[in-house]
C-alpha cells in the first residue's frame, strides 16, 4: 500500500513517466566485440556447450554466456544443437529438405 501512495504522489506532482529514470552505474559488460567473437565461435561449431564457450571466453561467466547465446543472439538448444530462434527463409528450406531425407 505504501508504493502506491507514493507512485499516486509522485503522479499528482507531475510525473506522467512510469518508466524509470536512467542513472549512472556499471558499464556493460557485453561490447559489439564481445558479441560479434560469442557469434562467431557459435557459428564455427553449433555443438558447442556453455562449458566450451568459457573456456574461450575466460573473463566472462558462464551465467552470462548463457544470457549472451539465449537473450542476446536468441539462440535455444535443440537436440543438442543451438539453432536461431528465428530461423530464416533459408534455414527453413533447408530443415524441411533435411527432414524430407529422413521421412523418405
Amino acid at each position: 500500500m505504501e508504493w502506491v501512495r507514493k507512485w499516486a504522489r509522485k503522479f499528482n506532482e507531475g510525473r506522467d513517466n512510469v518508466h524509470d529514470a536512467l542513472r549512472s552505474g556499471w558499464p556493460a559488460v557485453v561490447s559489439e566485440d564481445l558479441l560479434c567473437a560469442v557469434k562467431a565461435k557459435v557459428h564455427e561449431d553449433r555443438w558447442f556447450t556453455i562449458l566450451s564457450l568459457s573456456l574461450h571466453f575466460q573473463q566472462i561467466s558462464r551465467t552470462f554466456l548463457y544470457e549472451i547465446a539465449t537473450d542476446r543472439l536468441d539462440f535455444r538448444k535443440l537436440c543438442s544443437r543451438w539453432v536461431p530462434k528465428m530461423l530464416s527463409e533459408e534455414h527453413k528450406k533447408k530443415w524441411a529438405a533435411s527432414a524430407m531425407t529422413f521421412v523418405t
